[in-house]
């Protein structure tokens, strides 16, 4: 699955603050005669996920450099939330 585009949303709902990052993927579809090209979705990810995965604060131009790398699997956890990202190759990173 590959990031093709990336949303950040920061804002207060109902008096609680939340900071989000819906992750724009695309993968190609399996086996089908039915299907052709790319399936996209949207993944939402809460801020803090990402500071967990790459063992830090993202600044905005870290979370843009996103865009283009490829996801090994979304980790959910007991309430459908994403609880960790593996991505393919190295956490780091663009030093953009």
């Amino acid at each position: 699955m590959k990031i093709v585009g990336i949303e950040e949303r920061i804002g207060v709902y109902e008096d609680n603050p939340f900071h989000n990052v819906n992750l724009h993927c695309a993968e190609e579809f399996g086996n089908n005669d039915k299907s052709e090209g790319l399936k996209v979705s949207i993944v939402k990810v809460k801020y803090n996920v990402l500071t967990k995965t790459f063992g830090k604060e993202l600044t905005t131009l870290e979370i843009k450099s996103l865009v283009g790398r490829d996801v090994e699997e979304f980790h959910y956890d007991r309430y459908g939330n994403v609880s960790l990202i593996e991505f393919v190759g190295s956490t780091e990173t663009s030093k953009k």
